[in-house]
């Protein structure tokens, strides 16, 4: 199941003398000002397709997102009984278009959501 990872774009440390005013808020996460308006984007796109393809899913059942003070928006299913839960992370997101531009999407997603050896 997909991690979300707390290293990653979040608070500015005071020794890289950069100022939080350089810095946006989007979701849990402290993305670079410069970086912002693409991360929006690419994170609303790959939230709308990760979302259409668990309501698809067969195996998939009670699909419904959430957030997590700690660790930002979600979505999760159960799955043979079992809650997955996928992390709108910056990591996960990263991934995720990765998987996109390489048209592996959903089989990035049965690996990280069903654990599928594919």
């Amino acid at each position: 199941m997909a991690k979300s990872s707390k290293r990653h774009l979040r608070r500015p440390s005071k020794s890289t003398g950069h100022d939080t005013t350089d810095y946006e808020r989007i979701d849990i996460y402290l993305i670079p000002k410069e970086q912002a308006g693409l991360y929006r984007v690419l994170r609303e796109a790959v939230i709308q397709e990760v979302t259409e393809w668990m309501e698809q899913e067969s195996q998939l059942t009670q699909v419904e997102t959430g957030h997590d003070e700690i660790e930002g928006a979600y979505i999760q299913a159960l799955y043979n009984g079992e809650v997955r839960r996928y992390y709108f992370s910056p990591t996960n997101i990263s991934q995720a278009q990765k998987a996109r531009d390489k048209h592996q999407l959903p089989l990035y997603l049965e690996r990280e959501i069903l654990g599928a050896n594919t």
